[in-house]
């Protein structure tokens, strides 16, 4: 059927493959027959396909800024040796999201983040007019 094909959508589309890297990650799902670890799952993201891959690329980095922040702070120009470790947290932690992830079941997790002090800033949107009306919408459903 190619043959068929006119030469300028052959030379467009139809390229030859190439073969991948070796280092570069195989995508290969979660093997739920090995039962279900919460853990293992997660970590499988990044090598179940795009939006899975960058979403376990984000965990790792979750788990990295968590690992900074609970490294102690140096005061300047002294050294653990001479007790200038300080109390401070090795980093501070940003959360940024647009409002309309409160009407949304995000808004659950974003709240245990908070009670938990999980983050040190908060940076949202303002809304439109329309989240707010989802909103009182919302409660007065739910109450």
């Amino acid at each position: 059927m190619a043959d068929l094909a006119p030469s300028v959508a052959r030379e467009a589309v139809l390229k030859e493959s190439s073969a991948l890297p070796e280092d570069m990650r195989r995508i290969r799902g979660y093997d739920f027959n090995q039962g279900v670890d919460q853990h293992a799952l997660l970590q499988s993201f990044l090598t179940t396909g795009f939006q899975a891959s960058s979403f376990g690329l984000a965990v790792q980095e979750v788990n990295n800024m968590i690992e900074k922040r609970l490294e102690p702070v140096e005061k300047e120009g002294e050294g653990p040796e001479e007790g200038g470790a300080c109390e401070g947290r090795g980093c501070t932690i940003f959360l940024g999201y647009t409002s309309n992830l409160i009407s949304s079941g995000v808004r659950e997790t974003i709240r245990y983040l908070a009670q938990h002090s999980m983050m040190e800033v908060i940076v949202t949107t303002a809304g439109g007019v329309e989240e707010d009306l989802i909103k009182c919408v919302c409660v007065c459903v739910c109450v």
